[in-house]
């Protein structure tokens, strides 16, 4: 179950990002059930988040948004967590100062539109491989050459 749940979640992840959206943590807990506890919730987010894309590269957890629009602190402790040197370049180093919702909201559009893009471009990759493999199908061979 545990599986099926995190594709479930990958899937809506990546709908949201090919549509440019968000998907909000209701609908992220609606997905879980009543049935699975917060922590058990939050590994499967995880994994998810891992099936999409490797983190060090880019979170797909980004794509979550509270109330306020912004993703919960489970985005930031990752971020933080993966991509060390790039937070503290962009928030500052969380033992120092409080990292404010400004910057906050600066990293998110940012990486957000990583996302978009990224999911934009892989969502167009299998169609332009389907439809080059069709020209290569209907195409007649240029072997063997008779001279």
């Amino acid at each position: 179950m545990e599986d099926e749940l995190t594709e479930r979640i990958a899937r809506a992840l990546l709908r949201a990002a090919i549509k440019r959206s968000v998907l909000s943590y209701q609908r992220f807990h609606d997905l879980c059930g009543p049935e699975l506890s917060y922590a058990q919730r939050y590994c499967v987010l995880e994994k998810a988040v891992e099936s999409v894309s490797d983190p060090r590269r880019l979170d797909y957890g980004v794509l979550l948004a509270l109330d306020s629009g912004l993703p919960g602190d489970d985005y930031f402790r990752r971020f933080y967590r993966y991509r060390h040197d790039e937070y503290l370049r962009s928030m500052g180093d969380p033992r120092i100062q409080r990292q404010s919702v400004k910057q906050k909201w600066a990293l998110v559009r940012v990486e957000r539109m990583r996302a978009y893009e990224d999911a934009r471009v892989e969502s167009a990759l299998p169609r332009a491989l389907d439809a080059n493999a069709l020209v290569h199908i209907a195409s007649p061979l240029p072997w063997p050459r008779t001279t």
